[in-house]
């Protein structure tokens, strides 16, 4: 398994990203080559390779027609000056106009979206109803766009991030001066519960694009998991800070096992009904929580009582302790981290005399092990009117998984 890993110890934009995927290896004239797929004109890439405290990195310039050239080295794209205004709207069509991948454009239209939901938020608005000033710019198109193209050539099996850093203090952009972290990038990250935390810095670190890419990218944020590395990126912004200002790509790959951190959420309920349980296990779910269950125990004066434990992405915790605390009548929960082997798994098609049902299929090493879907073998059991052990029988012996 390929795991890609975001290091945000500096934060990150969408310049930064681009210039990390070139010095993980996507190659500038393939990702020139795909962008020119897009309905643009005016633009070009240009890479450069600088030094960040010493330590050697890429640097990636849009240069576009739409703003002079004095302004072209600035770190944050949100402060490049452009007469460009256009709304999710106008930048959705143009990517659906385009001739990238299917991919490319389903991934560049969710950050976009992303992006639109937050602006919205913060100006009292719909996200049909954003103008997008800068962002709405060709480099921050190009921007976005490739950063997409770069995670399908990559093709990475699973994407994850480090905390998120940013300064503080105050930043200029179209509406004025306004706070660090920029309110844009504070909705992107609170809707989608990841954390953030504030460096002793002066200075943004961390753009909307940028956090609106990672937000959509990876799958759960914290130390980097346990991975052979097989090479890095360095993405390296254009302001000077007292650490180095660079985003950092790791590549890396792991065994058959699939080795993962996550955090264990548990508390024990002694006044809460078994049918509100089940439903608490529903939105734990629903939540994101990668496993939930219940053990009956004894609390003190030997009260009959359920221990509930819940496994979930630290990105996560804040909702899963929001649904604990507000539909049962826990007052407090534990939360300790733990380390997880999962075996790669894929969907499969498995035939059987009555149909197909859909099934897991996992490998450990030369053996391959076939779990069917419990609600598709129970649908197609009502439908055919055969008992549902000999479809669950049948096809969990069946080799012939397409």
């Amino acid at each position: 398994m390929n795991i890609l890993y975001f290091d945000c110890f500096s934060g990150i934009s969408g310049d930064m990203t681009l210039s990390a995927f070139i010095d993980l290896g996507v190659k500038p004239g393939q990702l020139a080559g795909e962008l020119k797929k897009l309905p643009l004109e005016g633009w070009e890439l240009r890479v450069s390779d600088v030094s960040k405290h010493g330590i050697k990195a890429k640097h990636v310039d849009v240069i576009t027609d739409e703003r002079p050239h004095a302004h072209k080295g600035l770190h944050l794209f949100h402060h490049r000056h452009s007469h460009e205004h256009r709304t999710m709207a106008d930048i959705a069509a143009l990517i659906a106009k385009s001739d990238v991948s299917t991919k490319v454009k389903d991934l560049s239209d969710k950050i976009f979206m992303r992006l639109a939901v937050a602006e919205a938020k913060v100006h009292g608005t719909t996200p049909d109803k954003v103008h997008f000033h800068e962002v709405g710019a060709i480099d921050s198109i190009i921007d976005i766009v490739g950063a997409a193209i770069c995670i399908d050539i990559l093709a990475p099996d699973k994407i994850c991030a480090s905390v998120l850093h940013d300064g503080y203090g105050f930043v200029n952009c179209q509406h004025g001066r306004i706070p660090v972290p920029a309110p844009a990038v504070v909705e992107v990250l609170a809707a989608r519960k990841v954390s953030i935390r504030q460096l002793d810095i002066e200075g943004e670190m961390m753009t909307p694009t940028g956090a609106a890419i990672v937000a959509e990218l990876a799958e759960n944020f914290g130390p980097m998991p346990e991975m052979r590395i097989l090479k890095t990126g360095y993405g390296a912004g254009t302001k000077e800070f007292p650490v180095p200002n660079l985003l950092r790509l790791f590549m890396g790959e792991t065994d058959d096992g699939h080795h993962h951190t996550c955090t264990v959420v548990e508390t024990n309920i002694d006044d809460t009904t078994p049918e509100i349980l089940g439903y608490v296990m529903e939105r734990l779910f629903e939540a994101g929580a990668r496993d939930v269950f219940f053990t009956p125990i004894y609390m003190k004066k030997c009260r009959p009582a359920t221990r509930i434990n819940v496994m979930c992405d630290d990105a996560d915790i804040p909702a899963v302790e929001h649904i604990l605390f507000t539909e049962t009548s826990t007052i407090g929960v534990r939360k300790y981290q733990v380390r997880r082997t999962c075996l790669p798994r894929k969907t499969v098609t498995v035939a059987t005399p009555y149909g197909e049902v859909q099934a897991k299929e996992s490998i450990y090493g030369d053996t391959r092990r076939i779990s069917i879907e419990y609600d598709d073998a129970r649908r197609l059991a009502k439908e055919k009117g055969v008992p549902l052990k000999e479809i669950l029988f049948y096809a969990s012996t069946s080799n012939d998984a397409q």
